[in-house]
């Protein structure tokens, strides 16, 4: 066999791979969209034949297969379905497939991928309000109308009661979730975006160990550590926040809240994963495990 007969057999066999792998990530992500309540799984998986089709051959081929997967969305739900599907989390199959195949560490290539869910979330929400020719104060104003309907719904049914907090009246309840909205929704959007990535990575991971891929170990739960170049996300959200509030300018303060929002669970776990290291390497007093129990209560 001549070397360009072997070149065009791979060749074949890659294009082949890629539209299989891209049928199949289309018709799970059709899935998602005509049927919203098995969304939430499919989300989870259709990155699964992009990031296995960068594994048997590159991220070219990965790429490819992408576009594929867009095209045929587009084809049978519309292009903007398609556009908006393939921002949200296309970012995500692509890179996770690059650090599978590259063999980068649980930790880097999660970091990387939540990095990247974070900024396909926000311009899925920006997008999507300028698809739709909608502000995102206006779009953030449908849904406090739909909250006010639902209220008026529960008074109707009488089950408003059970719903409230002790001592708190409906509308003092309705006012505490207006602003809990318009402070961190996008921030709750983005978090939410970053743990679907985490879980994806996971998913993905253990499906290519079952496919005989060597994958990088990941380390025990109390060796996470961050880079400490993170600590200038944190910076910057506290600077915001206090300039917002010295200066009164809401935009900086929402940014600033917005920012730490998207930082919380970040360091949530990086916080316990660093407690569980002082627990399992016996640097912790008798009376301090007492009170992180008594805390955790």
């Amino acid at each position: 066999m001549s070397y360009q007969e072997r070149g065009t057999k791979i060749s074949v066999r890659a294009l082949t791979d890629g539209a299989l792998m891209a049928a199949l990530a289309a018709l799970l992500g059709i899935v998602g969209i005509y049927l919203p309540v098995l969304g939430i799984v499919t989300n989870l998986v259709w990155t699964l034949p992009i990031i296995l089709l960068i594994m048997r051959h590159d991220l070219k081929m990965g790429i490819m297969g992408l576009t594929v997967t867009g095209m045929i969305i587009s084809i049978l739900t519309g292009p903007i379905q398609a556009i908006l599907f393939l921002v949200n989390m296309g970012g995500i199959a692509l890179v996770y497939g690059y650090c599978f195949k590259k063999g980068l560490s649980s930790l880097k290539a999660l970091l990387i991928g939540t990095v990247i869910a974070a900024v396909s979330t926000a311009a899925t929400v920006f997008l999507s309000a300028f698809v739709a020719n909608l502000p995102i104060t206006q779009w953030i104003g449908e849904i406090k109308l739909a909250i006010d309907e639902g209220f008026q719904i529960y008074e109707k049914m009488g089950v408003m009661e059970n719903i409230l907090p002790e001592g708190v009246s409906p509308e003092e309840y309705k006012e505490q979730l207006f602003s809990l909205i318009n402070t961190l929704l996008p921030g709750a959007f983005i978090a939410a975006s970053m743990g679907i990535a985490l879980v994806n990575y996971l998913i993905a991971r253990t499906f290519l160990k079952r496919l005989k891929y060597e994958i990088p170990d990941m380390p025990m739960f109390r060796d996470w550590h961050l880079p400490w170049q993170i600590v200038w996300g944190v910076i910057l959200g506290l600077g915001l926040l206090i300039s917002g509030n010295y200066f009164e300018n809401e935009y900086l303060r929402l940014v600033g809240q917005n920012i730490l929002y998207i930082y919380y669970p970040v360091l949530l776990v990086s916080g316990i994963s660093f407690l569980v290291y002082m627990w399992k390497n016996n640097y912790l007093t008798s009376f301090m495990r007492v009170i992180i129990i008594m805390s955790v209560f």
